[in-house]
């Protein structure tokens, strides 16, 4: 006899909503001021400067481990054990069309037929993996665990497991010259070397890593859940730290030599530590100021749309232009941060307005998403 069908009830959890949220506002920051900011006015060598740096490299593992966690919520398992089909077709449609998204934003062509003309440096520029590439073909990757392991906590060892062995081949991977085996599109995906800035290794292990997360916040009884996840990622976080600290003063014997910035297991380390400590103080801002999260974490299921929104604001289409046209590195901080609040609050008023649009006409949400599909589309053809 099959097993009962299952499903996971629970309302969605909205401190990895909350936590989406700070992970978008710390990447619609980021990417203002690395777009705007006049290198020639900053002290790059300040510690200052440095630290923000070091805080701005955690906004993608964040990211990552809260879209890894994501896919835990909601599971429904049919009749045979497996995971329901609708889910199934749901969650590889959601992949390819965040992969699709990814590629579309840098399009080196205003129309299809302009293809043709393209350079091949072009096409090298255009084949290389963003974040929403890599969140694409991670998220298949998972469907595809999930599918297999029948249960949760299955699906979160197995996950815990691929996390730890993309983290700890990285620096063998790092060091294949992946273009000379493989077609370009492919091999971006493997190797940094031709502009990628999200290969599979060692980035893809920050959504696997989150699945346990996910379940972690799942499986605990709603009184402790927020707490036993500040103590996990606060305990997992100083203990990752010790391990960065040790790889980055004794040296690892047998690996490949290579730039510890691409498959270093130090830096890594570093980054996943930080940003579970970061996970830790979120969650304690949730326990003591659950209104707040309450009333911003709905933002952040909306992640795609902040993304999108705030680069095609500031970067603009190959259709229309973008607000950094004319003002690329060529501001001071005081004007950039002024900069940061402005496509900040663009963005996030945008999806507030979508929502708002929605949740009275959802016939006019509908129509207003079909055409701006539509024009798209024209676009693209005319």
């Amino acid at each position: 006899m099959p097993p009962p069908a299952r499903a996971s009830n629970a309302p969605r959890v909205l401190l990895l909503d909350f936590i989406r949220l700070v992970a978008m506002l710390l990447m619609i920051q980021g990417h203002t001021l690395a777009a705007l900011l006049d290198p020639a006015r900053l002290n790059l060598d300040s510690f200052q400067w440095q630290t923000y740096q070091s805080l701005r490299g955690l906004t993608a593992p964040m990211f990552l481990m809260v879209s890894g966690a994501a896919t835990v919520l909601g599971i429904r398992y049919g009749p045979d054990g497996r995971l329901a089909k609708a889910m199934l077709r749901r969650r590889i449609r959601v992949a390819f069309m965040v992969a699709g998204i990814g590629y579309l934003l840098v399009l080196p062509a205003a129309r299809i037929a302009d293809l043709r003309w393209v350079s091949r440096d072009v096409w090298r520029g255009f084949l290389q993996v963003g974040i929403l590439q890599l969140n694409g073909l991670t998220l298949l990757l998972l469907t595809a665990l999930l599918w297999r392991a029948r249960t949760v906590r299955r699906y979160a060892a197995w996950s815990l497991g691929a996390g730890a062995l993309i983290l700890a081949s990285t620096p063998r991977v790092a060091s294949v010259d992946w273009f000379r085996w493989l077609p370009e599109g492919l091999a971006a995906y493997l190797s940094l070397d031709h502009g990628s800035l999200f290969p599979v290794f060692p980035y893809a292990a920050y959504m696997f890593l989150g699945v346990g997360l996910g379940a972690l916040l799942l499986e605990t009884p709603e009184p402790q859940r927020v707490r036993t996840f500040r103590l996990v990622c606060q305990a997992a976080g100083c203990a990752i730290l010790l391990f960065a600290l040790a790889a980055d003063h004794v040296p690892l014997q047998g690996l490949p030599p290579g730039d510890a910035w691409k498959g270093g297991y130090a830096y890594t380390a570093y980054r996943l530590g930080f940003a579970l400590l970061l996970f830790g103080l979120l969650a304690w801002v949730a326990d003591h100021c659950p209104r707040l999260v309450a009333a911003w974490a709905p933002v952040g299921r909306k992640s795609l749309f902040v993304y999108v929104g705030h680069l095609v604001l500031l970067y603009g289409t190959p259709w229309t232009p973008g607000l950094v046209t004319g003002r690329v590195h060529a501001l001071g901080m005081g004007e950039g941060a002024l900069w940061v609040l402005l496509v900040g609050g663009i963005t996030l008023g945008a999806v507030l307005l979508r929502e708002w649009v929605r949740n009275r006409s959802r016939p006019l949400g509908t129509l207003i998403h079909a055409s701006v599909l539509l024009a798209l589309v024209c676009a693209m053809i005319w």
